[in-house]
C-alpha cells in the first residue's frame, strides 16, 4: 500500500474524529496573518497527502477566493470568532471546494470546512459572477461557499451571510456530501442551492431572511436527505424544487415565506424535469403569503406529505395542478 493511499484512509478517520471534536493533527498549518492569501498559501503548502489548515480568531480579508482543489484538506476556524470577509469590489466567491474550471475535469475528495463565519459583503459588490456577466466564460457565482464536483466532502458549523449570489451552492457532480449545522441569511439569492448533487445529507439547517428561496434545487438533485431544517422569512418561497427526484425532508419548519412554503415544478415545458418522488415528514408550514405547498405541474407526481401542519397560509394548504400529485397522510389544515 502506498503512503498516499494510507494517508487518504487516515484523513477519512480524521474527518470522522473532527465531527466528534477530537481530530488529531496531521500535516497542520496554522494561519495567523489576517488575509485569505495567507490561507491559500497554507493550503498550497500542504503535502500531496493533504492535511489541516487552522485559523485563529479575528477577521480574514479576502481579495480572491480560497480554492481548495486538492484532496484530503480540512480548513478549520474557531467558530463565529473566525470571520472570512470578502473585500469591497472583489466580486468573487469566498470559498471554492473543488476546481474553478467551467466544468471540472476531475473530482475533489475529502475536503472539509469547519467552524467559520463567512461575510460575502454583498453591499459592496457589483456582480453575481466572478470576472464578468454569468456565462460559460465566467462560471463562478459569488457564493459564500461553492462546492463543485466534490465527493465525500463536508461543511460543519458554518455561518454564511451577505453573499452576492447564494449562501452555499453544490453543483456539477457532487456526491456523498455532509452538511451539518449550517446557517445562512441575507444573501442576494438562496440560502442554499443544489444542482447535480446526489446521495448527500443536510442536517441542522437554518435559513432566514434571504432575498430569494431558503432552499433551491434543480438539475438532477437526487436521493438527498434533509433533517432538522428551519426556513423563515425568505423573500420568495421556502423551498423551490425542479428536476429533483427521491429526496426526503424530515422535521421541516417553514414560516413567513413571502410567496409559497414549498413550490414543486418542472423546467419550462419539459415534463421529464419535474420534482417527483419527494417525501416530506414531520412538517410545519405557516403564514406563507401564497399556498403552503404547490405542485405546479401535472408532471410533479409521487410526492408525499406525512404528518404535516399547515397554519394560516394565505392561499390555502396544498394546491395541485392535477389531483393526486401529493399523497397527503395525516396533514392538518388550519
Amino acid at each position: 500500500m502506498s503512503f498516499i493511499h494510507s494517508a487518504q484512509q487516515y484523513l477519512i478517520i480524521i474527518l470522522a474524529m473532527a465531527f466528534a471534536g477530537s481530530a488529531p493533527v496531521f500535516a497542520a498549518q496554522t494561519v495567523n496573518e489576517k488575509n485569505c492569501t495567507a490561507i491559500q498559501n497554507a493550503i498550497n503548502k500542504l503535502p500531496p497527502a493533504g492535511g489541516e489548515v487552522q485559523l485563529s480568531t479575528g477577521t480574514y480579508t479576502c481579495t480572491h477566493p480560497i480554492v481548495i482543489d486538492k484532496n484530503n484538506v480540512i480548513l478549520r476556524g474557531r467558530g463565529t470568532a473566525t470571520l472570512l470577509r470578502l473585500a469591497d469590489g472583489i466580486n468573487a466567491p469566498v470559498i471554492v471546494m473543488g476546481t474553478t474550471e467551467n466544468i471540472p475535469s476531475r473530482a475533489t475528495h475529502y475536503v472539509s470546512v469547519v467552524d467559520v463565519m463567512i461575510d460575502g459583503n454583498r453591499a459592496n459588490q457589483s456582480s453575481e459572477c466572478m470576472g464578468g456577466p454569468c456565462s460559460d466564460q465566467f462560471p463562478l457565482r459569488n457564493n459564500g461557499i461553492s462546492i463543485r464536483r466534490c465527493i465525500d466532502c463536508s461543511v460543519q458549523s458554518v455561518v454564511v451571510f451577505g453573499a452576492m449570489s447564494g449562501g452555499l451552492v453544490t453543483e456539477l457532480g457532487c456526491r456523498r456530501l455532509r452538511i451539518r449545522d449550517y446557517t445562512s441569511y441575507d444573501n442576494e439569492f438562496d440560502g442554499m442551492a443544489g444542482y447535480e448533487t446526489e446521495d448527500s445529507s443536510f442536517s441542522g439547517i437554518y435559513l432566514y431572511g434571504n432575498k430569494a428561496a431558503g432552499i433551491s434545487t434543480d438539475i438532477k438533485f437526487n436521493n438527498n436527505k434533509f433533517f432538522d431544517v428551519t426556513i423563515a422569512n425568505n423573500k420568495t418561497v421556502g423551498i423551490f424544487m425542479r428536476d429533483s427526484l427521491d429526496n426526503s425532508f424530515t422535521n421541516l419548519h417553514i414560516s413567513d415565506s413571502v410567496q409559497h412554503g414549498i413550490f414543486l415544478a418542472q423546467v419550462n415545458h419539459d415534463p421529464s424535469t419535474a420534482a417527483t418522488g419527494n417525501t416530506f415528514t414531520g412538517v410545519v408550514i405557516s403564514r406563507s403569503g401564497g399556498a403552503g405547498m404547490i405542485a405546479n405541474d401535472a408532471s410533479c407526481v409521487n410526492n408525499m406529505m406525512v404528518a404535516a401542519q399547515f397554519i394560516d397560509n394565505r392561499q390555502g394548504c396544498i394546491s395541485e395542478a392535477a389531483s393526486g400529485l401529493v399523497e397527503n397522510v395525516g396533514a392538518i389544515c388550519r
